[in-house]
Parts: structure tokens; C-alpha cells; sequence
């Protein structure tokens, strides 16, 4: 709740600075995980920030991927490297494989910042697919006519989702698996369930998880899945996201 920040020791959020702040900390910890991390560390940083942080601030921290000073979310999870020269970053590209499989972790980034606590905030082209490194690589005009129109209509969805789900809004976290390659959590409220299941790894994985209910559906494509005895096995496309409710 406080921090020293441009040499002062600042209490943003239990004195009379601010009612909530940009939620960094989560956009480096997504990222690190996206590229390989343990879906712990990920919860490990998170609840860090519940524990210090108000309820009410935490649960309206201002989350997103990308901003005016960072590089673009799709370049960062699509790179497999950081040019070196301010020339070569000007005119980087990702090439098409590079490309298709930051997209698949972007789908991943865009699923948990709409289903985790806080204000998910999309910063303009990010959900067009534009790329590009640090200011002023990052600021392009808006591809008006040439956006990714797949990964828009998947931001659209998910916004969707995000407004007609209260549990989204304001439900209650819960950590329900976070290991390796595999992060899962759930918001509820009033009794609604809503679990996020998330498989970074670029290999099939394989997970059960307790099930309190006779189906489970995933709200992103509409498949039904059947649980057998209070439990829910489920098998993990490489780079799959799914949003399950009962």
C-alpha cells in the first residue's frame, strides 16, 4: 500500500493519493508465465498485492497488457528476441509463425485479463493484432480496414461476457490450480461459478478438477463436458483457454 516511487515514499492507497493504480505487476507476471513460467509464480504475485492491498482496490486495480510505455502485448509473447539497435526495432516484423503463436498466447493474456479481478483495460490496436516495440514504435496509427478481425471478434466476445457475468465483475477469487503450465481460477458470486483454465505449454496437457455440478460448459465455444463423480477430467489443447460454468 505504499512505495517509494520518483524518490518518495508515496501512500497510494491508504492515505489521500489515489483510489487505484495501474496494475503492472500483473502484465509482468502474465507475460513471465505466457513465455514459459510456473503458473505459482503468477498466484504468488497476485496474492501478494490481495494481501497488501484494500479489497476494494484490488478489485478495481487497472489491469491490461499493453500501454503507451511498454511494447505491444502480441510483439512481446511473439518475439523470440529483442533487437538490439533502436533501427532494428523500428522496423521489426514478426514473421508469420512467430506471429501466429503470439497470438495464441495473446488469446490466453486477453482471457485471463477479462476474467480476473480488476478493471481489464485493452490499450487501442492490441485488439486489432498490431505490433511494435517501445515508444514510438508502439503509438502506430490504428489499422483501420486491416484489422485482425478473428482476434477482435475474440476481445468483443469476451467483453461480452465480461458485462453479462456479474461473477466477472465482482466475484470472489479463487486459486483452484496453478503449477507448471497450468493456471486455473474461479470468480464467484452468489453462488455462480465461473473457472478459468488456461494451458500455456505448447503440449497437450492433462488435469481434474472437483466438479459440483452434472455438466460444465465453456462459455468461449459452447462445448458441453460431461464430469463423473463430482469430478472433471479435462485434456488441454497446447496454447487452450476455456471459461467453465456449471
Amino acid at each position: 500500500t505504499t512505495k517509494i516511487a520518483y524518490s518518495m515514499r508515496r501512500r497510494y492507497l491508504l492515505g489521500q493519493e489515489l483510489h487505484g493504480v495501474m496494475n503492472y505487476p500483473f502484465r509482468t507476471a502474465l507475460i513471465a508465465y505466457l513465455l514459459g513460467g510456473d503458473a505459482d509464480e503468477f498466484r504468488e504475485t497476485l496474492e501478494s498485492l490481495r494481501e497488501n492491498y484494500p479489497p476494494h482496490a484490488f478489485y478495481s486495480l487497472m489491469n491490461f497488457l499493453s500501454t503507451h510505455d511498454t511494447p505491444r502485448i502480441l510483439t512481446v509473447l511473439g518475439a523470440d528476441h529483442v533487437p538490439g539497435s533502436k533501427e532494428e526495432r523500428a522496423v521489426f516484423r514478426l514473421s508469420p509463425a512467430r506471429r501466429q503463436l503470439g497470438l495464441k498466447r495473446l488469446r490466453l493474456a486477453a482471457l485471463v485479463l477479462f476474467t480476473f479481478p480488476g478493471a481489464p483495460t485493452v490499450y487501442y490496436g492490441d485488439e486489432a493484432g498490431m505490433e511494435g516495440w517501445e515508444d514510438p514504435f508502439n503509438r502506430a496509427g490504428y489499422p483501420w480496414g486491416q484489422e485482425d478481425s478473428e482476434l477482435k471478434s475474440f476481445f468483443s466476445k469476451l467483453a461480452h461476457l465480461r458485462r453479462e457475468q456479474p461473477a466477472l465483475q465482482t466475484g470472489q477469487l479463487h486459486w483452484r490450480w496453478t503449477a507448471g503450465s497450468l493456471l486455473v481460477f474461479a470468480r464467484e458470486l452468489d453462488g455462480q461459478l465461473l473457472t478459468t483454465v488456461v494451458n500455456a505449454a505448447d503440449t497437450p496437457q492433462t488435469l481434474t478438477l472437483p466438479w459440483f455440478g452434472d455438466t460444465a460448459r465453456d462459455l468461449l465455444s459452447s462445448e458441453v463436458l460431461s464430469p463423473a463423480d463430482n469430478v472433471l477430467p479435462l485434456t488441454l489443447l497446447p496454447h487452450q483457454g476455456l471459461l467453465l460454468t456449471t
